[in-house]
Formats: structure tokens, sequence, C-alpha cells
């Protein structure tokens, strides 16, 4: 009887390695590609590692906004954002640099400026600030204070 072979069982790491190089092929053909990309991703990956998520809604979420799509753009920052748990988790050393590099704040504010959601926007605002993401954080809240 032949010995069965095991799956290929890749690192969070490599998964997110192939995940930003297909990602990154996809949006030369623009925001309508990497969405496209990323969407096959999702239904292909049952099982694609929560860190690896948070990247991808992250990525999805900067296409929906470069596309106009402020309502899935909203869902991809919530869905993002609930995953950064488990990309600091995933990537305890790196972390505070792949925080850094994430665009689900902007496009988050953006979103919910767009849509009209100025509290929601504000709240993103806040939370940006509380994880120290930088000082631009602070003028979009100021700009944002007529909201409360």
């Amino acid at each position: 009887m032949a010995k069965r072979n095991e799956p290929v069982r890749k690192s969070v790491k490599d998964t997110l390695e192939d995940l930003l190089a297909g990602h990154r092929e996809a949006a030369f053909s623009g925001p309508e590609s990497a969405l496209k990309y990323l969407r096959r991703t999702f239904e292909g990956q049952g099982s694609l590692p929560n860190a690896v998520k948070a990247v991808a809604y992250d990525l999805s979420a900067e296409a929906q906004g470069q596309a106009g799509l402020w309502e899935a753009c909203v869902e991809s920052v919530n869905q993002a954002l609930g995953y950064l748990p488990e990309l600091e988790a995933a990537f305890p050393h790196e972390y505070r640099r792949m925080l850094e590099g994430l665009t689900c704040f902007e496009r988050g504010i953006q979103a919910h400026s767009e849509l009209g959601d100025f509290h929601a926007a504000l709240e993103l605002c806040e939370r940006a600030i509380a994880l120290g993401l930088g000082a631009h954080y602070t003028a979009k809240r100021d700009s944002l204070e007529w909201a409360r």
C-alpha cells in the first residue's frame, strides 16, 4: 500500500507573502482586478489564517475606497480591525510596522465621511490615536470635532 503524502502546510508568514505577491500583481490592472483577486482568495482559501485575513480585508478596503464602494469599504475596514489581535499574535515583532502600513484607518475615516457617518469617522480617528499611528489622525479628529 502506498504511503499517502501529507498536504503542504504553509506558515502564516508564507501565506501572507503569497497574498501580497498575488495582490501586487492583480493591482497593476486597477482596483477592480485587485478586488477580484481578493474575492477569489477568500472563496478559495477557507482556512486562510485570521492574521492574513486582517491584511486581506485591509487590501480590500483600499481597493473598495479607490473604486468608491463606500459601504463595502466600511465592511472590510470592520473586518480588518476585528482581526488585529490575531495579526499581533501571529507577528508580535513585526506588528507595529504592519499596523502602521495598514490603510484601513484612513479608508474607514474616508468611507464613513463619504457616507455621512461622521461620528463613526471620529471614532476611527480616536482608535488610531490610541494606537499611536500618527499626528495626522489628531488633525483629522480635530477637523471632525463638530460631529460630537
